[in-house]
């Protein structure tokens, strides 16, 4: 009647197979007393007689005449099909790959041949020289009759394939010392030892800890952390170098530059620093800061800093302007962060230029020295007293404007004050007006005066500033005080001859304004 399996079936095939074979399992090396007190009564139960394990091991070891055809060696070649089988396919990696082939031993005893991965080559240009993927390399050993191919895996790296019979092993050959059994692993398997039977004394020995070889799933795991680690690496590079030509783009000098680029190196190698975080540091700076040292100034004043786009755009308005009016030597950061940080626009400055350039270098050099004159300006540049932003430019104007005004007067032989220019200039006087004003004024001032002094018992008065007062602000008083002179001598001169001088007197006081 048919039955299922139960576990004491594979204990009896697996204590057949360990008999014929000679492979020693793992409680069967055991020494312990213990051990073989537990071995002997599991052996028991299963059927099989009460023996010494390793006694029994030993026994069947010599005693086995099973021979595995597969594994049979030709009486001529020493070989065995298993290892022309293997020698066919070492030949055909060879040629793949380019390899050269050590030839194994001949006779009784033949071994199979070997690849020689030292001249492995490759024609696949995407695997930079290593051998393909899953070409053979070599074998390692495992336990007994049996051997675990090596493979390359096309980068460099390599894996374990499948356990595979061993077709070099023979079970009728006694060995001369310790043989192979298998690997003992820690129990987090990342590491393994060598366990080795010795046939001439029936004892185990063990070699020492390694590190455990990667399944070919841990490998491949362990090739992608490497490529996703290598990807963000270059990630980061391309990143770091986008923010190394962006500072050169700032205008940094080669020094400056030289320092941030160490500083930028340092951080690609800081796995915890990223590229905003470094920016950020950049900012930091001593270097930083000078070059956008107006941000600085503009921080100090509670406003807000500029960001490097834009200060480069003012940067860019300034030179431009400046360059209008041949002022180059006004080109240079530190003038520029003189004006960011004062947060005067590229408007206010291309009128401190235009005024200092058209109206004063340019202009009637009497302008230039009243103005300095006027207020002890001792700046030999003229156009650095203008540029300067302590200097208000509304009142620089008006300043301008007041000289205007006193140039103009002293050139018709007047004498104006500083205080008199002012006022006519917040009267709304401007140069043109000055002109034609201190023009007329200085065809009647010489004989209005005359006349003053002489009709004093009128109590008539008209000086510079009361024909200022008349031309420049229309006073009526001050006309009238002028229509009184013309008055008084016309009647002085009431004869005929008189009469002649005074109309032409009328005519010269009366008609000027």
């Amino acid at each position: 009647m048919p039955r299922y399996l139960e576990d004491d079936d594979y204990f009896r095939a697996d204590a057949a197979y360990d008999a014929r074979t000679g492979v020693s399992r793992a409680p069967a090396g055991r020494t312990d007393s213990a051990a073989s007190v537990d071995e002997r009564t599991r052996l028991q139960k299963i059927g099989i007689p009460d023996v010494d394990p390793l006694a029994a091991l030993q026994k069947s070891i010599a005693e086995s005449k099973i021979v595995d055809p597969y594994t049979k060696r030709g009486p001529v070649s020493g070989l065995s099909p298993a290892q022309i089988e293997a020698n066919k396919i070492v030949s055909e990696t060879a040629k793949a790959v380019g390899a050269k082939i050590i030839p194994g031993t001949k006779g009784e005893g033949a071994t199979s041949d070997r690849i020689d991965v030292t001249t492995v080559k490759t024609t696949d240009p995407n695997v930079s020289g290593f051998p393909k993927a899953g070409t053979l390399l070599r074998y390692r050993a495992s336990r007994t009759g049996f051997r675990i191919p090596i493979y390359a895996d096309g980068k460099g790296g390599e894996y374990e394939g499948p356990e595979q019979a061993d077709p070099d092993y023979d079970p009728n050959k006694k060995g001369d010392g310790p043989q192979f059994v298998e690997y003992e692993y820690s129990k987090d398997f990342k590491k393994r030892r060598a366990k080795y039977f010795n046939s001439a004394t029936g004892t185990f020995t063990y070699g020492e800890w390694e590190d455990a070889p990667l399944t070919k799933e841990d490998f491949d795991a362990q090739q992608a952390k490497i490529l996703a680690e290598e990807q963000a690496l270059n990630q980061k590079r391309d990143a770091f170098a986008l923010i190394e030509a962006t500072m050169r783009s700032y205008g940094f000098s080669e020094d400056e530059l030289k320092e941030l680029n160490t500083y930028i190196q340092a951080g690609l190698l800081n796995p915890k620093l990223g590229p905003e975080q470094l920016v950020l540091q950049l900012r930091q700076l001593p270097v930083y800061k000078a070059r956008f040292a107006g941000n600085e100034e503009r921080r100090a004043r509670g406003l807000n800093a500029l960001s490097e786009a834009n200060y480069l755009l003012q940067e860019s308005a300034y030179a431009e302007t400046l360059r209008q009016y041949g002022l180059q030597r006004f080109v240079n950061r530190t003038q520029f962060a003189t004006f960011i940080g004062n947060d005067i626009s590229n408007t206010e400055v291309g009128r401190r230029v235009k005024t200092a350039v058209e109206r004063l270098q340019m202009g009637d050099p009497a302008i230039l020295r009243q103005l300095r004159s006027y207020y002890a300006i001792t700046d030999s540049d003229i156009v650095s007293y203008f540029l300067n932003p302590k200097e208000v430019l509304p009142e620089l104007e008006s300043k301008v404007t007041t000289a205007e005004i006193g140039a103009t007067a002293g050139q018709y032989g007047l004498d104006t004050g500083l205080a008199r220019a002012s006022d006519l200039e917040r009267y709304g006087v401007d140069l043109e007006r000055a002109r034609r004003g201190y023009s007329n004024i200085a065809q009647v001032l010489p004989r209005t005066t005359t006349l003053s002094d002489i009709y004093k018992q009128a109590g008539i008065d008209y000086t510079q500033t009361t024909a200022e007062e008349e031309e420049f602000k229309g006073l009526a008083s001050a006309k009238r005080a002028r229509e009184r002179l013309a008055g008084l001598e016309t009647a002085a001169f009431s004869g005929a001859s008189g009469a002649t001088r005074g109309v032409s007197l009328s005519k010269q006081l009366g008609g000027t304004y």
